[in-house]
């Protein structure tokens, strides 16, 4: 049995709109500032990382990304427990 296009359509838009108002899990990722190279904080909310943005932590630029893990990002080095670095970086 196929599914039409308009029961797609919506079964996605109730996945995407699920997410969203659970508020999915992402990488934070903090670039500049002091911050001598980028370093990723794994399982935040988009509010914890636009938190951490509003109050200017470290004078960095504070990015969220849904859904993403700091290792998928590149950020395979765990320098403490929950903030991972670039390789070499800790």
């Amino acid at each position: 049995m196929q599914a039409s296009p308009s029961r797609l359509a919506l079964i996605f838009l109730a996945l995407f709109l699920g997410d969203a108002c659970l508020g999915s899990t992402g990488a934070c990722v903090g670039a500049g500032g002091v911050l001598i190279s980028p370093v990723c904080k794994a399982d935040w909310s988009q509010s914890e990382c636009r938190a951490w943005q509003d109050q200017g932590v470290d004078g960095a630029r504070w990015t969220f990304h849904s859904g993403d893990s700091c290792v998928h990002l590149g950020y395979t080095q765990k320098c403490s427990e929950g903030s991972y670095r670039l390789p070499g970086a800790c």
